[in-house]
């Protein structure tokens, strides 16, 4: 069997010569084919060689990485991208993600983490390849003469991509793909919401948007022109019809039928984009593209709708935002919920967001801070390396992004972080103790010794500012007002106690000087050390 090939691309020859050593002593199904240096190289390099896979750094001369996904998408969107990262490019990671990278690996690498990604995109183009071969055989004897179903799928993912250069319009001829009065795109996705867990995840996905193509080709069959295909997890059909106000209802009404019919005879519902019509085959990608748009308005609207593309609110509401993005109350969230209590806090407030009238960018770019803000504190936890179970963090957010539907990515976010919560928890001795608890019980088990908030932060692997802020969050007080309680308690006790000297008290419960104690002290109880055993014990008199 011939090996996958992959393009290795970096501005450091000892990056790209490290992943080239890695990639040969794998073991796996994959070689390197190429290697440049940046986007542009990469470019030429790739309509040499054609891989199956770019791995590409993201800081790059002349053509960055985020640039040259976007020419990828472009042009070979049947490549997949993978992105090397360093921990401060979140944003520029966050930025690829939206360009396309199927996922991303952090730098340095990790020999494992590269060898999981490789095989997970070998058992991808796997797959894929299973699934062509059943679309062909669903097909059958439907397909044109001159062309097979793989080839015709092809051809109308080139359309709705907007890759149609004249010199291919006699392929689509050839291939019976044409439309005489206009063009109207539909996009059909299930809302699993609508299946029970069980079922869903004891079948393969694919096979749902294999069952819901079925299902709308022959349904479609008779009552409009036009070709249905699946496009990942999505099943689009573009239908030939004038492009009108009269044909735009029609159609709409059509979609409402398909939804109703499918939800009656498969017990399962699914929720329709409509795009506006156009008049060209040069405009498809038009179509196609406000169908995905008024589809992702299921995040504020629901499942089993049909959504057209001029119907969805389109202002922004900046104000609109969800408070796990705020690192003390996520945390909060983390460490105090207990449980399905954490579920359910996390999926009010993903809900809560979703109907507060932001828009899906909105909505999904809020979610991708709340995860970024997760992994910050599974990197203060050092359990980085195992959250996201399963994946890293560019995979979550790649997973985030693909999301339309507001109970899904409810769901999808509060498994996360519950995951997370099992691990973080499993790591605290003692259970789910939280930092600030930590602190307050070293405090109270060593106040003689010399304690700092810098001291503290860095035994419970938080920066200073960060746990000075827990404390504001969690007890209402700051942490040299819980230092200087515990301290000034225990002095108080060795006062009334022990005939021990001031002087000796104030050492011993953490103060470095008489003088500091003596005002401290008086601030706390209005009294100084000497007034308050005298006051409380009148046979002592001594300092």
């Amino acid at each position: 069997m011939d090996k996958r090939k992959v393009l290795v691309v970096d501005d450091e020859a000892i990056f790209r010569r490290g992943l080239r050593h890695l990639i040969g002593i794998s073991g796996t199904n994959w070689e390197v084919s190429g290697e440049a240096k940046d986007g542009l190289e990469a470019l030429d390099e790739i309509e040499r060689s054609m891989p199956d896979l770019v791995i590409t750094d993201i800081r790059m001369p002349r053509l960055d990485g985020i640039g040259l996904q976007e020419k990828i998408r472009e042009r070979y969107p049947e490549i997949r991208c993978f992105v090397l990262s360093g921990y401060n490019d979140f944003r520029y990671a966050q930025s690829s993600l939206r360009y396309g990278a199927r996922d991303y690996l952090l730098k340095p690498i990790d020999k494992a983490e590269l060898y999981r990604v490789l095989g997970q995109v070998d058992d991808e183009l796997r797959q894929k390849e299973l699934l062509r071969q059943a679309d062909d055989a669903l097909a059958g004897p439907a397909s044109s003469p001159s062309a097979s179903a793989a080839e015709r799928e092809r051809l109308l993912d080139g359309l709705v991509r907007g890759e149609l250069p004249h010199a291919r319009r006699g392929e689509l001829r050839r291939a019976g793909i044409e439309f005489e009065r206009g063009l109207y795109c539909l996009v059909a996705e299930l809302d699993k919401e609508s299946i029970e867990r069980s079922r869903y995840e004891s079948q393969e996905a694919e096979l749902f948007s294999l069952y819901i193509r079925q299902f709308l080709e022959e349904a479609l069959s008779g009552l409009r022109p036009g070709f249905v295909f699946r496009r990942g997890g999505s099943v689009v059909a573009l239908l030939d019809a004038e492009v009108s106000a009269e044909s735009r209802e029609e159609i709409a009404g059509l979609a409402r039928h398909l939804a109703a019919k499918i939800r009656r005879e498969a017990d399962l519902t699914i929720t329709i984009g409509i795009g506006g019509g156009v008049h060209g085959l040069e405009e498809a990608s038009k179509s196609y593209g406000e169908a995905k748009i008024a589809l992702l308005y299921r995040l504020t609207s629901g499942g089993n709708r049909v959504l057209l593309y001029e119907d969805p609110p389109r202002q922004e509401t900046a104000s609109a935002k969800t408070p796990l993005t705020n690192r003390v109350y996520l945390e909060q969230a983390l460490l105090e919920g207990e449980g399905d209590g954490l579920g359910e806090r996390v999926r009010a407030d993903i809900e809560q967001l979703c109907g507060s009238g932001a828009s899906p960018g909105m909505i999904h770019e809020q979610v991708c801070r709340m995860l970024l803000e997760a992994y910050g504190l599974a990197a203060d936890r050092g359990v980085q390396e195992e959250w996201p179970e399963g994946r890293d963090i560019g995979g979550a957010l790649q997973g985030a992004l693909a999301i339309s539907s507001r109970t899904e990515l409810a769901a999808y976010c509060a498994d996360l972080l519950l995951s997370l919560q099992r691990l973080i928890r499993s790591g605290d001795d003692g259970g789910s103790l939280h930092a600030v608890d930590k602190v307050v019980r070293h405090i109270e088990e060593h106040y003689a010794e010399p304690i700092t908030l810098g001291s503290m932060a860095e035994r419970v692997y938080l920066n200073a500012s960060y746990l000075s802020s827990l404390f504001k969050a969690r007890l209402g007080r700051s942490f040299v007002e819980i230092l200087t309680e515990v301290r000034v308690r225990e002095a108080s006790k060795r006062l009334l106690h022990t005939d021990d000297k001031i002087a000796s008290i104030a050492y011993e419960t953490g103060f470095s000087n008489i003088r500091h104690f003596n005002r401290v002290f008086k601030a706390e109880t209005g009294r100084t050390p000497k007034e308050f055993r005298e006051t409380l014990r009148p046979d002592r008199t001594n300092a």
